[in-house]
């Protein structure tokens, strides 16, 4: 090969690797352009999970019993007839000798027979009776209706007593002032005994 062809060769050969440097410039610049225009995506960010929140505890609801059927009425036994007692004969004797006192003024003694006689005949309604007027002449209201109450129950199977403590009722509530009370009582006396006058006197009175 001559002189002139090795020249020659060798510049081509320097043509060609300024060109491919060129080239391998241009590359770079345009992969450089590319990532520097690329947008940056952040990276995804999940939300923390939701806790749902527990339900709250069913709370049972009260029950109701069921209503219960009214109770029947239980009639109030009627009064019977009081039966006597062995200590009736010494209670007697003790309640005259108190009636004797009473009439004489001397109130503390018969007050005094009337609690022996009720001790040894608790059942016996007369001591009750006495009690309760004896009560009424001190003008203690309360108890003397308190004791008159008592003998109505052991006197009920007596009208002849019955009418007799209704009157002494009677006049316990007029002294009191209560006048229809009084009267109530007044007309029942006169209701149980007919005959009892001072009972029918009263009654007349009020009206």
């Amino acid at each position: 090969m001559s002189a002139a062809q090795i020249a020659l060769v060798e510049y081509i050969w320097v043509k060609m690797k300024k060109l491919f440097g060129f080239i391998v410039v241009l590359f770079v610049l345009i992969g450089c352009h590319k990532k520097s225009h690329e947008p940056i995506e952040p990276a995804p960010v999940h939300p923390p999970p939701v806790t749902q929140p527990a339900p709250p505890p069913e709370t049972p609801e009260p029950q109701t019993p069921p209503p219960q059927p009214p109770k029947p009425a239980v009639p109030a036994p009627s009064p019977k007839p009081r039966v006597a007692s062995p200590g009736d004969s010494a209670s007697s004797k003790l309640v005259d000798n108190g009636l004797k006192q009473m009439n004489a003024g001397n109130l503390d003694d018969a007050e005094q027979m009337f609690e022996q006689a009720l001790r040894v005949s608790p059942s016996n309604g007369k001591p009750y009776y006495y009690l309760g007027m004896l009560a009424a002449k001190q003008k203690d209201y309360e108890r003397a209706m308190n004791f008159l109450e008592q003998a109505e129950i052991y006197f009920a199977g007596s009208d002849s007593w019955m009418s007799q403590v209704y009157y002494q009722e009677g006049l316990v509530f007029k002294a009191q002032g209560k006048k229809a009370d009084a009267h109530t009582k007044f007309q029942a006396a006169v209701d149980k005994d007919a005959t009892n006058k001072l009972a029918a006197k009263e009654l007349n009175g009020a009206q």
